[in-house]
């Protein structure tokens, strides 16, 4: 025998063994591949109904949603009504009011202005000599009856 055939028989056993080797792993392979096809199996029927559950959820959270807005929507309208009305009742309250204080405000001008006359017109007058002191030995007045 010469070395090219034991190098041929070394090659020869070489690959058999790759081969025997290579198809062990493959083997063992499919075997992870079946268990994660399994495990895939498990957790999508495990998250499918808990998806479901969300999706129901997140629709009754919207309907929810929906009728908040609604509700919303008439407070609104109603606050618009309340201020509208305060308006009113506020026009109709401030107008007399600033009349009245306007009415007030002259009153008090024609007083001032009228004791200031007054003033003037005392100022202005001569003032009477004051009367004289009754005599001592005067008789003191008489008080009558009123009837």
């Amino acid at each position: 025998m010469e070395w090219s055939d034991v190098l041929k028989l070394a090659l020869s056993i070489f690959l058999i063994v790759t081969g025997l080797g290579l198809s062990y792993l493959f083997l063992r392979m499919a075997g992870v591949f079946e268990r994660l096809g399994r495990s895939v199996t498990r957790i999508t029927d495990e998250v499918v109904p808990i998806l479901n559950k969300a999706q129901t959820t997140v629709d009754g959270v919207n309907l929810e949603l929906a009728r908040v807005d609604e509700i919303m929507q008439t407070a609104v309208g109603a606050t618009k009504g309340v201020e509208k009305t305060v308006q009113t009742v506020s026009s109709a309250v401030t107008t007399p009011v600033r009349k009245l204080t306007g009415l007030a405000a002259g009153a008090r001008e024609a007083v001032a202005t009228l004791r200031a006359r007054r003033a003037a017109e005392k100022a202005n007058r001569p003032t009477p000599p004051p009367p004289e002191a009754p005599a001592a030995d005067a008789a003191p007045p008489k008080h009558e009856p009123p009837y």
